[in-house]
């Protein structure tokens, strides 16, 4: 019996040190710990484990985003000092929610593209050339506000004589039919064409030197149905636990993204990119969603 009792409490010894150590999941910024037993400090890095006996410290910009063996995410909002057993106990009281949902999002969308950041080539797209081949990213379905205007980007190839571009019904009645001669074009007052119809399909096509035209792009334009300041003010409850105001924003970006608003997104990331043009999570993020959509 007391065998029993001490391989229990053994079993339940080694389980409690265990959840007490947490794991590094992003880092950015000025972090270092101090490791007890040593006389320097060393810069924390990503899937680093971190001791419950361990000194961590934070400067003023820097972002530490650790997790535990449920997979569940703490954003570490204390500047300064932090030791790891608060580390543990801050994930301890962590709960499941939107917040976990879209902190994970964002940390993939870092992780997937974190071979971009290590690059000073990378990062937001510059001016196109052309090559062999049209090139053209655009959502399949977008919804936009009556104000916003709308872009569209394309590279043209060494074959590419003019696009041709047709907005149309659902009806196939041709609202706007005309050919583009360079790289972009900008749809304005949209909200005319929405007098016609609340749902618009755009056509991209590509006018060939040796006169062929082929279909590149197809897009559903649909009219906003929501109240963008009620929307705001939900997205700003959503996401008031996000402290770090590039996440808190990012987040925001990728919430209106997945909605299908993507102008509002492009919007917010500009604005990011205004207030923190040299950070490598801002500038990755944004590289990332003009990959997916095709808006600059």
């Amino acid at each position: 019996m007391f065998k029993k009792y001490i391989t229990f409490i053994l079993i339940i010894t080694c389980a409690t040190a265990q959840a007490q150590k947490v794991k590094v999941e992003w880092v950015s910024g000025n972090v270092t710990v101090y490791k007890k037993g040593t006389t320097v400090t060393g810069k924390i890095k990503k899937n680093e484990t971190i001791e419950p006996t361990d000194r961590v410290f934070l400067g003023d910009k820097a972002l530490l985003v650790v997790s535990d063996d449920s997979k569940k995410l703490y954003e570490v909002k204390k500047k300064g000092y932090i030791t790891g057993k608060e580390l543990s106990e801050g994930l301890g009281k962590t709960l499941d929610s939107e917040y976990q949902r879209y902190m994970a999002y964002i940390l993939k969308e870092l992780k997937s593209h974190e071979g971009e950041m290590k690059s000073t080539e990378k990062g937001i797209p510059g001016a196109p050339s052309r090559g062999d081949d049209f090139m053209i990213t655009m959502p399949d379905t977008i919804r936009i506000f009556s104000y916003e205007q709308l872009p569209v980007r394309w590279v043209s190839s060494i074959n590419t004589e003019m696009i041709n571009m047709q907005l149309i019904t659902d009806k196939k009645n041709v609202l706007l039919d005309l050919d583009v001669n360079g790289d972009e074009f900008w749809f304005n007052n949209i909200n005319t064409y929405f007098l016609v119809k609340k749902t618009l399909i755009l056509l991209i096509y590509e006018r060939r030197t040796d006169g062929s035209k082929l279909l590149k792009s197809k897009m559903v334009i649909k009219q906003a149905l929501i109240d963008e300041e009620k929307t705001k003010k939900e997205f700003e409850d959503e996401f008031r636990e996000i402290q770090d105001a590039r996440l808190n924003r990012i987040a925001k970006a990728i919430k209106w993204e997945i909605n299908q608003y993507y102008l509002k997104a492009l919007e917010t990331y500009k604005i990011l990119l205004l207030d923190y043009p040299e950070d490598e999570i801002v500038k990755t993020s944004f590289a990332a969603f003009t990959e997916r959509t095709g808006l600059e």
